[in-house]
């Protein structure tokens, strides 16, 4: 018998469209407060419901039709003819910095305090990925596996794609990851830099940013980063670190 689940990359919207039916599918299972971040829900309905999921599909092939880095891989079950799980792996082979650290913004969010929460919360993530990898690298942005399928090897084939096309071209890599998600990316090789956890203190907050805090404010996370295949280990059997590599490849 063939392998049940076979790797794919999305080049069709079609395609996106499954994988991001996938991310929400996982998200809620158990539910993540990065969710609403990105994918706010904005009523009570399943017909809000639905008006979020479309703005998220077009919003996501948008930014993959506009961004040569984004690569989307998916996972599909020849079983059930499904998309099941989903990565998106960002292949930079030149310095995405070399203007400066950006300033993400969340205008799917309407204005307000709710945007300027998801703003900051977001730019906290994204601060020590612009500080340490100003060289060639390759980051993991998105991992998800629908909760039927977990366990049985979708995210390490999700993982492998990735892994073999950065040491493909000896790049570095870097992820933002979850506690749930960890263990995984321990598996390939990546390191824990350190656990980032949001400060979401304002002075004199309003009620609205308040509730934000409450309820959207996501648990920490850790920087995970693995060095270049051709990067041999130091006198102490460890590798340099990121911050100590300097700003080229």
């Amino acid at each position: 018998m063939g392998q049940r689940y076979v790797i794919r990359e999305a080049k069709t919207k079609q395609e996106l469209d499954e994988i991001l039916d996938v991310i929400w599918a996982a998200n809620y299972t158990p539910y993540e407060p990065f969710m609403q971040l990105f994918f706010p829900v904005l009523g009570y309905t399943s017909a809000h419901r639905d008006l979020a999921v479309a703005e998220s599909k077009q919003r996501f092939w948008k930014q993959h039709q506009e961004d040569n880095s984004s690569h989307w891989f998916y996972a599909f079950d020849t079983v059930t003819n499904k998309t099941v799980g989903c990565s998106q792996w960002v292949i930079s082979t030149v310095n995405p910095f070399a203007a400066g650290t950006p300033k993400l913004t969340a205008p799917w969010w309407p204005e307000g305090e709710y945007r300027s929460f998801c703003e900051s919360i977001l730019n906290q993530v994204y601060r020590p990925r612009a500080n340490w990898m100003t060289r060639p690298h390759c980051a993991l942005n998105w991992m998800a596996v629908d909760p039927a399928h977990r366990n049985r090897g979708v995210g390490s084939l999700l993982m492998h794609v990735g892994i073999t096309r950065a040491d493909g071209l000896d790049l570095e890599c870097w992820m933002e990851a979850s506690a749930m998600g960890k263990p995984l990316y321990d598996k390939f090789g990546f390191q824990s830099l350190l656990k980032i956890a949001f400060d979401n203190e304002k002075s004199e907050a309003s009620d609205e940013w308040r509730k934000c805090a409450h309820e959207l404010t996501p648990p920490p996370i850790f920087a995970m980063w693995r060095p270049k295949k051709s990067s041999g280990a130091g006198p102490e059997g460890e590798f340099q670190l990121p911050w100590s590599l300097g700003t080229k490849s």
